[in-house]
């Protein structure tokens, strides 16, 4: 049956899915824990050269975004994991996911950066004060807000950086209010969990798997088909 977008039961049906794939979603952080903790070992504190550290931050960033698109790979396998089995391979990210999503994160954060430089250059004053907080606060909420829905384009349907970015508008459109509410509840979510080690390590995912489910759910709103996660969740 056709559901509109709802909020509340994101946030249910991303909670189940948790619940029911918990042993699956937590060896899989703990790998992609310990992969980034000795990537970013072998960076900071192995490497004394300038350039060979320059090197391996790009591979630390290579590394940090595979191992995040593998995770969105897997929650859209547990989703549909009803109509087949899937193996180890089929959460390996494809190269051109991993290239369309480091293109669009390098391409938006030089823009944020460059912008900042031409505005800290104009005379202090109001002006540049007002153009700052604008410049940070729409950076801040693209990233936040509309890059989350361009990587599960980018996963999901294998979008490329600047196609992923107009699908997104696209999907939110007519349900813009809803799907702010739900970052306001991530937001919140995030914020709890950012006190401890352990509440982050637990929020991190979780918070990924209701943005998956968002983005399938809006996804179904908008082709008005049936709502095949509801139905079955």
């Amino acid at each position: 049956m056709y559901h509109p977008f709802s909020v509340t039961e994101t946030i249910s049906i991303a909670w189940n899915i948790l619940k029911k794939n918990f042993p699956t979603i937590a060896v899989y952080s703990l790998l992609a824990f310990l992969i980034v903790i000795v990537l970013g070992f072998i960076v900071y504190d192995l490497i004394n050269d300038n350039l060979l550290t320059s090197i391996g931050i790009v591979f630390l960033l290579v590394g940090i975004s595979f191992v995040f698109l593998g995770f969105i790979k897997l929650v859209f396998q547990l989703i549909d994991k009803q109509y087949y089995d899937f193996g180890f391979g089929d959460i390996v990210p494809k190269m051109k996911m991993l290239l369309s999503y480091l293109t669009l994160l390098v391409i938006v954060s030089s823009l944020a950066v460059l912008m900042t430089n031409v505005i800290k250059r104009l005379d202090e004053g109001m002006l540049q004060s007002v153009l700052g907080i604008f410049i940070g606060i729409f950076f801040q909420f693209f990233f936040l807000f509309y890059f989350p829905i361009c990587t599960c384009f980018i996963v999901d349907d294998e979008s490329g950086p600047f196609e992923s970015v107009t699908q997104s508008f696209q999907l939110i459109r007519g349900n813009f209010l809803k799907y702010f509410l739900l970052f306001l509840f991530i937001e919140t979510l995030v914020l709890a969990g950012s006190f401890t080690v352990i509440g982050m390590v637990f929020v991190i995912p979780f918070v990924n798997i209701i943005l998956v489910v968002a983005y399938r759910k809006l996804v179904y709103s908008h082709q008005d088909v049936d709502d095949e996660i509801a139905e079955t969740l």
